[in-house]
């Protein structure tokens, strides 16, 4: 059975193998399995999925760009394709070959290639919690002082990010703790990231939810809870707003 973009969070959910057209089998590993391949080495298997053609110096012209795919930026460097055959064989536990349609996987016959790699990375990095980086394209501006008023803030968000920045084991901690519902940390290691991000995120989700419902009841206003609901905080992929 091939498994649709549509339905995919069923997969991710139940962290059954991932059919990937006739491509491949994509398994999705323990947090338990990322401790014992090593967490810096684990990092490194995800490299090759973040690579995009916005990584590109801006010197490289969108001229020069066209035509090209993130597949053929990967393929133009041993470096990038040592990094990506490395991954494909753990999340694949299969051996490759090349040909001039793809990269092959032991026992299939379709191949992974230009037309469908974008598709894989995203379902890889989506079962380790992560999203592609988005390039924030620079603004034009008038004159000097914009330049300068535009990079500071930029550095200012930088320097906010680094500090408010929730690290995996908050995270885990927040998991196993968080609110009324305790989970064994024994349970959550045999978890994807995947799986604990969404836990997470449905902790903090309710438990905002919560602490807003009882202001609204103390203060009533209204506009405190407007248009929200604990059901919809625990939708998959939802994101919490103030």
């Amino acid at each position: 059975m091939v498994i649709k973009m549509e339905n995919l969070n069923l997969y991710l959910k139940f962290q059954k193998p991932i059919k990937f057209y006739d491509v491949c089998i994509i398994r999705q590993p323990s947090f338990d399995e990322m401790l014992e391949y090593g967490i810096d080495n684990f990092e490194k298997l995800l490299v090759p999925y973040s690579i995009t053609l916005d990584s590109l110096p801006e010197e490289i012209t969108d001229e020069q760009k066209e035509g090209l795919t993130n597949f053929d930026l990967i393929c133009s460097s041993q470096e990038f394709m040592s990094y990506l055959f490395i991954s494909l064989e753990y999340f694949s536990n299969s051996k490759l070959d090349i040909d001039e349609k793809g990269i092959i996987f032991d026992s299939f016959i379709g191949r992974l290639n230009r037309d469908n790699f974008d598709e894989f990375a995203e379902i890889i990095l989506k079962i380790c919690g992560r999203e592609r980086p988005k390039k924030e394209r620079i603004p034009i501006f008038e004159n000097e002082r914009q330049k300068e008023s535009w990079i500071k803030l930029q550095e200012g968000r930088r320097r906010n990010a680094k500090n408010n920045a929730i690290n995996i084991e908050d995270i885990l901690n927040i998991c196993e703790f968080g609110r009324d519902v305790y989970i064994p940390i024994e349970e959550i290691s045999k978890w994807t990231l995947w799986r604990i991000m969404n836990c997470y995120k449905a902790k903090i989700g309710t438990g905002s939810y919560q602490d807003n419902f009882r202001i609204y009841l103390v203060s009533g206003e209204k506009s405190i809870i407007e248009n929200k609901h604990w059901t919809d905080l625990l939708k998959i992929d939802y994101q919490y707003k103030n």
